[in-house]
């Protein structure tokens, strides 16, 4: 921040003690966004920091804009003569950055640029929080007053605009735009809005699909430990990556979410009546793929294990290499003891995935039932390399251990 009194010194004057303080002040600019960028890796967003020293000529251009509007011997502040500029893919994403610097470092003052437009306005939108250089970076650098750096936040949209707009109006020498011209500016901002309010809630939608999938799935293993006696899986790798369905259809998209809702209220008849609607609809080969699979798990909920075999096994007829499906059927095969068949399904898996740890998991029980040791301990092994903290694993190993000592008194 330079703090000048009028009327202002000499541009050579200016200019010499601009230019002498430059390179510390990247330098001290430089570690503040480092801390700034470590203090974000906490929160869960992929923000773009930028930052500059604002370079002689356009920090003198500013100053004489703004000496015209003072007075005599009045105080001129010049804020933003340090920068950072924290660019988030989402609207949701700034108030996250805003509450991390308010947490880590010393907020002066909040302008909301564009929060005094109305619903039917549309203009520049950012957050500026003005910053202190901590005392530590000023005393490291010999600093010897008290600096502020403007730090910005910005969707990606609002910051491309932002840089267009700059260029066009704020830079121009000479702003011819007539009301033509202003109109199209006005409808390009509004698009751009509405864009980052369409990315929200596509964003919003996926998150909202996400919790109910999983949802659906604890409930899945849940019932299956219950069926088994074994422990659940936990819900890792490939398995607990949750599909977005992207049809083209708003009425499949409701649909899903209501199948989604019956399901997880553990309505199942309900949860299956509006899958098999969908069905109906004759969905992409890859959507309906989805769908059997949690038709499948649906029946296999309501102990109606030939139809969830029946979802599975279609599945795999349209997408031959899902995983998924394999290791859903075998788990079904294996709650009704038919072991080769499991067994057939489980190493389908891994064939195509030697990384699906919970299929690991499963053959290896499997495995121990069919009084396959060792093969057991080899699938034990891969797990236990793949995940060692997975409790599924931790218990699998405790499991074989026992049944080792068990064998071995026996003998």
């Amino acid at each position: 921040m330079f703090r000048l009194t009028m009327p202002l010194p000499s541009r050579r004057e200016l200019q010499y003690q601009y230019e002498h303080q430059m390179v510390t002040l990247e330098k001290a600019l430089h570690e503040l966004q480092r801390r700034l960028k470590t203090a974000l890796t906490g929160v869960e967003i992929t923000p773009t920091l930028k930052y500059r020293v604002k370079s002689f000529d356009s920090f003198y251009e500013k100053l004489l804009r703004r000496s015209r509007e003072c007075e005599p011997e009045e105080e001129l502040l010049i804020t933003d003569t340090l920068g950072i500029r924290v660019v988030c893919p989402f609207m949701e994403d700034l108030a996250v950055v805003e509450e991390t610097v308010r947490a880590s470092l010393d907020v002066t003052e909040v302008e909301r640029k564009g929060a005094h437009l109305g619903e039917t306005e549309f203009g520049y939108s950012s957050v500026h929080l003005l910053v202190a250089l901590p005392e530590d970076i000023r005393d490291s650098f010999h600093l010897d007053r008290r600096w502020i750096c403007e730090v910005q936040l910005r969707t990606i949209l609002q910051d491309a605009w932002a840089e267009v707009e700059h260029e066009l109006v704020y830079k121009a020498e000479l702003t011819p735009l007539d009301n033509r011209l202003r109109r199209k500016l006005a409808a390009l901002n509004a698009n751009l809005t509405l864009s980052d309010i369409i990315f929200q809630e596509i964003r919003d939608y996926q998150r909202s699909m996400s919790r109910k999938l999983m949802r659906r799935r604890a409930t899945f293993w849940s019932q299956l430990g219950e069926i088994t006696g074994s422990s659940s899986p936990t819900i890792n790798g490939s398995d607990g990556e949750m599909e977005t369905i992207h049809t083209g259809s708003d009425t499949i998209d409701g649909m899903l979410i209501k199948a989604l809702h019956f399901h997880n209220q553990k309505d199942y008849s309900s949860a299956i009546r509006v899958y098999t609607d969908i069905l109906a609809y004759q969905p992409e080969p890859y959507v309906a793929a989805i769908i059997y699979i949690h038709r499948g798990m649906a029946r296999f909920a309501l102990h109606d294990n030939q139809g969830a075999i029946e979802d599975f096994s279609e599945t795999i007829r349209l997408s031959p290499t899902t995983t998924k499906a394999y290791h859903y059927r075998a788990v079904v095969y294996r709650a009704e003891h038919r072991r080769d068949q499991a067994l057939s399904d489980f190493s389908r898996c891994l064939e195509y995935d030697p990384y699906h740890v919970d299929s690991r998991i499963a053959r290896a029980h499997l495995f121990r039932e069919m009084g396959e040791a060792d093969a057991a301990w080899s699938d034990y092994r891969m797990a236990e390399n793949l995940d060692p903290d997975n409790p599924s694993v931790i218990a699998l190993g405790k499991d074989l251990y026992e049944a080792e000592q068990d064998t071995t008194t026996f003998s």
